[in-house]
Parts: C-alpha cells; structure tokens; sequence
C-alpha cells in the first residue's frame, strides 16, 4: 500500500505542476513531458491497484486529489489510455507541423501523411473512450491535466473526429 500511496503523491505533484505551468507554457514541450511522466507514474500505480481491492482501493484515495477521479480501479487504465492518445496525437501533429514549415523535401508527402493519419486515429480513440466514460468525468481528466487547448474540450472532440 505504502508504494501505491507513494505513486499517488507523485500523481498529485504531477498534476500540481501541470496546473502551474503558466498559460503560455501550456501546450508546450515542457508541458507534454509532464504528460510522459504522468502517464510513466499512472502506469506504476496500474500495478500496484492490480493487487488492491476496491475497498481497500477507495481507502487509499481517501483524502487525495484523485478521490473523485478515480471512482473505480478500472479508470487508472482508462487514463492510461487518454493520456497515451492525448500524447500520441500532439507528438505526430507538432511533427505534421515541423515538416510543413521547416523540413519539407521529396519524401516529406509520405511523412506528412503517415503524422496526420497518426493523429486522427489517436484523436478518433481519444473520442472513443471519452464518450464512454462521459462528459463529467472527461471534464475532471481535462482539468487535472491542464489540458485547456480547444483542441481538447469535450465539444470539439465530439464535433470533429
């Protein structure tokens, strides 16, 4: 338990910082690190609640940022799988982008292309499994996260992919 409570902590740490970040260090490579190590520690705490049960699961959050986010153990793997789509989609667009204004050459159409089939389907995803787990709780992911771009609210995300 002391290492799931400690993989925690690290999450709230995680997440204070994320919030921190000033508005225009949002979006940024600074903030899609914060993002890697989230989902690096959301990873360590699936491995830990694996062995937990929901009760004993429940008391561990019991005072935590993640109390009401985390309802059930099943949506640790539910935010293992936005935080990968959400990071997957912005890393192929930011390099969709840097071919388009910097590095554009013959073979450049081919990459491009691959980069932004890459970010639609992690974007579709993402859709997918934030209309399942509903737009309250998607709410509580985009705020814990940091993630304001309008790119990320849930009536984009609806509307688009």
């Amino acid at each position: 338990m002391a290492s799931l409570q400690r993989t925690l902590v690290n999450l709230e740490m995680l997440s204070d910082d994320i919030n921190a970040l000033h508005v225009d260090a949002l979006n940024t490579h600074a903030h899609i690190k914060l993002l890697h190590n989230v989902l690096n520690e959301l990873k360590n705490a699936e491995q830990f609640v694996a062995l937990e049960t929901e009760a004993s699961f429940q008391k561990s959050l019991s005072g935590s940022l993640f109390e009401n986010i985390f309802e059930r153990k099943r949506m640790v793997g539910v935010y293992i799988k936005l935080v990968g789509y959400v990071i997957t989609a912005w890393e192929a667009t930011n390099k969709a982008n840097a071919i388009i204004s910097e590095n554009f050459d013959s073979s450049a159409d081919k990459r491009l292309e691959l980069l932004q089939v890459k970010a639609i389907k992690a974007k579709s995803q993402l859709k997918t499994v934030a209309s399942a787990m509903g737009k309250e709780d998607y709410a509580k992911f985009v705020q814990t996260l940091g993630l304001s771009a309008q790119e990320w609210q849930w009536d984009t995300l609806r509307a688009r992919f």
